[in-house]
């Protein structure tokens, strides 16, 4: 299929000056979704630079995945595996198998290597970083290369077509969106190399004479073998990344291969075209060899077993087989009728070895193939929302998206259906190949919306076809003014859309909520790990939450969405659907669940429940353990409630979670306490006073729940009782923490500009257990208050002086000796213990001696201080 002809130098020159301006197009993109990001994870931070969490940066809603991919690519740098074949960070304390592509993520690692040796900052910061511009990076290098392969088999108008689709093309920005690190991409490149690759090959037809009608095949059989080389390679790359994900488009290529000989062989040969049955068994045979040989990288010999949902010798028996049987149906379809059924005995071992891998399936069930466990069957089919039906993904989407992804992604079947029913016979074979694969994959699409992204790679090689197929024939000029106008149909909306709506939203500072939520998260992992500063930590919460959360804290989890998880989701499910809360403890005892996070938005608790439990009713679901907790707030005694307060730039999303740590010793007053605390967090003051006075009632001894009253009275400004009742606390709590307490009560009331209550304070604690400390601030309020009636010159000055007896230079206390002579009227000799206060401050690198030199002008001025 030769689009155009031209000189290597302009072929080259054309070639370069696009990949320049796809480059520019992918990286100007980037540092949008870059700053965008930015201005995201600046979120939550509560006044803070950073975050406190281990691993910091957002990511998009959609790019849960990545987290995980970034967790896998710290442990093959942390650990001393160099694949991937096991984590902890699910199905806790003991973890499970992983069976994802290794090389990637060394990529990703590698990534993180480089900017850590470029930038020194610490590796996890770095892996994270230097998400953002891999997956781009990866993007250039593959456009690259598959242009460059297009160009030289079909010249340069196809190799533009291709590095323009897969720069701009909506599906492939999607799986190489900035920061997404997961495989989605690479297994698009895949299958369109696939395609690609089957469409040069002519789906096993060459061309034997000139005429215009049989143009669009390969000029020989050697380029045809050629083609199929590259094709099988590119689907076993996919293997290695994916095998669900590219077994069905393998075997759909394989059989509109051979429908397309089936409907149009005969008529092709009349057209001049040739059949050559081996370019298939080449095809099978290369892919077979590429597959086995990447299952012996990744597995070999310590990792070998029989799981058949990854990449294994199976299936690469099951893809020689495959080619063997195209190759052979083929030949007999396109033999005189008395050849057809002859040597049937050719027949077995490609039969036998296709259905192997099925047959390994149906004896071994789940233990081979987890998706026939019902529990994850179940999960699949109604939870997961790749695997739901694409009507139900387009409920989801806004009329432009949906116009992007029905309208305009639909046009080149629609072209090629057209123009096989205009042409019919007279249509040239590869054609009826291309439609017929981009059909097949439409349904699975239709079917299941993961299938989605594997059949726009399929429906670019069709939109290649059909512009092939009207202007084959056509000048040079014309053609690339068609192609030229096909891309800027297919591809350019979409890119333009997106690169302005970014900038739009970039430039207005807008964060989408669920982008938003990342900061949730993180900022829960951070306070979940405020109660426990070390050791490991085992997070329950909802699949998505316990993917987040997970990541930000490095926490292990039990229940994540991952097919090699089920252990882990159905001991999750099993602890939020237990039918007692003895029950739950055993299990999460037994799970070593340090935490729980319960947040009401996807919390799973329902879904869990039926999964294990199908055909529940209602009221069953609402007496198990999560439900109770979450909805009807019956927290058993051995969890600790974690206060939490949204952050404030964050409380328009209006979350509503519960934290938990798990605590067996907690007694019932220190419960009802915790409770207390987390109600005042959150805001519900009058619930926390309610439920402060029962306690006090019934438990008086207790300190703390004095001072918490105490604060709740501050916040109503019944300053008389604020201070009874923290004076209270106070003298309830033991020696050690009562100088402390004295402190922290004062400065709450002085803060509110009590200062008459705070003096009350701290003349109590001056009584009970004086120190140096507590009687400077006794003196600085005395000699310094604003508040007329409250200050008391010459006992401010008898504190300052006896506390700076015996530590005569400390500039703080010097500061205070300062306001009591000034209140006293003594001005000048104010001013030179101000000046001494400075002094010494500077000589100590005292953080205070700026205000020190403030407080001095200001007595040079003539003027007391007053605060």
């Amino acid at each position: 299929m030769q689009l155009s002809h031209e000189s290597y130098r302009t072929r080259w020159l054309v070639l370069v000056s696009v990949w320049v301006l796809t480059a520019y197009a992918i990286f100007s993109q980037a540092s949008i979704v870059r700053e965008y990001l930015t201005t995201t994870g600046a979120l939550g931070l509560r006044g803070s630079q950073v975050a406190p969490t281990p691993l910091k940066r957002p990511y998009p809603a959609f790019a849960a995945d990545a987290l995980v991919w970034v967790r896998h690519s710290l442990a093959l740098i942390e650990g001393k595996d160099f694949r991937l074949r096991h984590t902890t960070i699910d199905n806790a304390p003991g973890g499970r198998e992983v069976h994802w592509n290794s090389a990637w993520a060394w990529c990703i690692a590698g990534a993180g290597k480089l900017h850590h040796l470029f930038t020194g900052y610490p590796i996890e910061y770095s892996v994270e970083c230097a998400t953002l511009w891999l997956n781009p990076t990866a993007q250039l290098v593959l456009l690259i290369l598959m242009s460059a392969w297009a160009t030289k088999r079909g010249g340069v108008i196809l190799g533009v077509i291709v590095a323009i689709a897969m720069a701009f093309h909506d599906r492939m920005y999607e799986g190489f969106f900035p920061s997404y690190v997961d495989h989605h991409g690479l297994l698009m490149v895949s299958v369109l190399g696939l395609m690609l690759g089957a469409v040069f090959m002519g789906g096993g037809w060459w061309k034997t004479s000139q005429t215009g009608k049989a143009m669009v095949l390969p000029e020989s059989a050697e380029k045809a073998r050629t083609a199929a080389i590259f094709s099988a390679f590119s689907g076993a790359c996919g293997l290695w990344v994916s095998a669900a994900s590219v077994i069905p488009p393998i075997a759909l290529v394989g059989f509109a291969g051979l429908l397309a000989t089936v409907a149009q062989g005969r008529a092709a040969r009349a057209q001049g075209a040739s059949f050559d049955a081996h370019v298939w068994r080449l095809w099978g045979r290369v892919g077979a060899g590429f597959s086995f040989f990447f299952y012996l990288l990744e597995y070999f010999p310590q990792h070998m077993g029989m799981r058949l949902e990854p990449n294994h010798p199976l299936h690469a028996l099951a893809w020689l087989g495959g080619g063997e049987l195209i190759a052979l149906v083929s030949e007999r379809w396109l033999s005189p009728p008395e050849h057809r059924w002859s040597n049937l005995k050719q027949f077995v071992w490609p039969a036998l070895a296709v259905c192997a891998a099925p047959a390994v399936i149906v004896i071994g069930g789940a233990r081979v193939f987890v998706v026939l466990d019902p529990f994850m069957s179940r999960l699949h089919n109604d939870y997961i929302q790749e695997f739901l039906p694409l009507w139900r993904t387009f409920q989801g989407f806004d009329n432009s998206t949906l116009l992007q992804v029905a309208g305009l992604g639909s046009l080149p079947l629609i072209a090629g259906i057209a123009t096989l029913s205009y042409r019919r016979r007279e249509a040239p074979i590869i054609l009826w190949f291309a439609t017929f694969a981009a059909t097949l994959l439409i349904a699975m699409a239709i079917w299941q919306s993961r299938w989605l992204l594997n059949a726009a790679a399929v429906q670019v090689c069709l939109a290649i076809v059909v512009l092939a197929a009207w202007t084959a024939p056509l000048q040079l000029m014309v053609r690339w003014i068609a192609a030229l106008a096909m891309v800027g149909i297919l591809f350019v909306p979409g890119a333009y859309s997106r690169y302005a709506g970014a900038s739009k939203q970039l430039a207005a500072k807008q964060v989408s909520p669920k982008d938003a939520a990342a900061c949730i998260s993180r900022d829960i992992a951070g306070a979940l790990r405020s109660t426990q500063p070390r050791g490991e930590m085992t997070v329950l919460a909802s699949p998505n939450a316990s993917t987040s959360i997970g990541y930000y804290g490095r926490f292990k989890t039990l229940g994540t969405l991952y097919w090699e998880n089920g252990a882990g989701l159905k001991a999750a499910a099993s602890i939020f659907a237990a039918k007692s809360e003895a029950e739950a403890a055993k299990l999460i005892q037994e799970h070593q669940v340090t935490h729980i996070a319960m947040l009401m938005e996807e919390n799973f608790i329902v879904q869990y429940y039926r999964l294990l439990n199908p055909g529940a009713t209602d009221e069953e679901v609402k007496r198990c353990f999560g439900y109770r907790i979450l909805y009807e707030k019956v927290v058993p005694q051995w969890l600790q409630m974690i206060p939490y307060a949204v952050p404030a730039d964050l409380v328009s999303l209006k979350p509503v979670l519960m934290l938990f740590k798990v605590n067996f010793q907690q007694t019932m007053p220190e419960a009802l306490f915790n409770l207390v605390k987390s109600q005042v967090a959150g805001g519900a003051i009058d619930d926390a006073e309610k439920n402060l006075d029962g306690i006090l009632k019934q438990w008086p001894q207790f300190y703390e729940p004095w001072l918490s009253k105490g604060e709740l009275l501050i916040a109503r400004k019944s300053w008389p009782e604020a201070t009874d009742a923290m004076l209270k606390g106070i003298s309830l709590a033991a020696a050690n923490l009562r100088p402390n307490l004295y402190g922290a009560a004062a400065k709450a009331l002085y803060d509110q500009g009590q200062h008459a209550y705070a003096v009350r304070v701290y003349r109590a604690a001056l009584a009970d257990q004086p120190t140096s400390d507590l009687a400077s601030y006794l003196a600085w309020i005395l000699g310094t208050s604003k508040v007329d009636g409250v200050r008391n010159g010459q006992e401010s000055l008898d504190l300052a002086q006896q506390i700076l007896k015996a530590q005569p230079n400390t500039p703080a206390y010097l500061s205070v000796l300062s306001g009591a002579l000034a209140e006293l009227g003594r001005l000048q000799d104010a001013i030179d213990a101000a000046d001494r206060a400075l002094t010494n401050g500077r000589l100590r690198n005292d953080p205070a001696s700026e205000v020190f030199a403030q407080r001095l002008e200001l007595l040079k001025s003539g003027k007391p201080l007053r605060f």
